[in-house]
């Protein structure tokens, strides 16, 4: 009896200590570019302050928490911006060539 309350106070201290997980930098930062839902930090906060985050795998702060591991780049690579800026431009010449073709 003394050993099993022994082993689940040191299983809950080394769940404790565990920390949240989190999916890796490169996979977290696929997820919320999918979203395409976010061009700032500050949208990014503002999401977070309406309770919005319901995903336990994406920190509500991956600044603070992939810096801490040396993974982060910026707001802008984090969510994103470049590879959306990119797609909206191809995007625009696309339909740009498909209006060509009916003048």
């Amino acid at each position: 009896r003394v050993e099993k309350l022994r082993l689940e106070e040191a299983n809950t201290r080394r769940f404790l200590k565990s920390g949240p997980r989190f999916l890796p930098y490169e996979d977290c930062r696929q997820w919320v570019i999918a979203w395409n839902r976010w061009e700032t930090e500050e949208e990014w906060k503002n999401w977070i302050d309406e309770g919005e985050k319901r995903n336990s795998y994406i920190p509500a702060r991956p600044d603070v928490y992939y810096a801490k591991i040396g993974k982060w780049k910026g707001w802008d690579h984090f969510l994103g911006v470049e590879e959306n800026q990119n797609s909206k431009h191809d995007d625009v010449e696309k339909n740009n060539d498909d209006i060509g073709d009916f003048q």
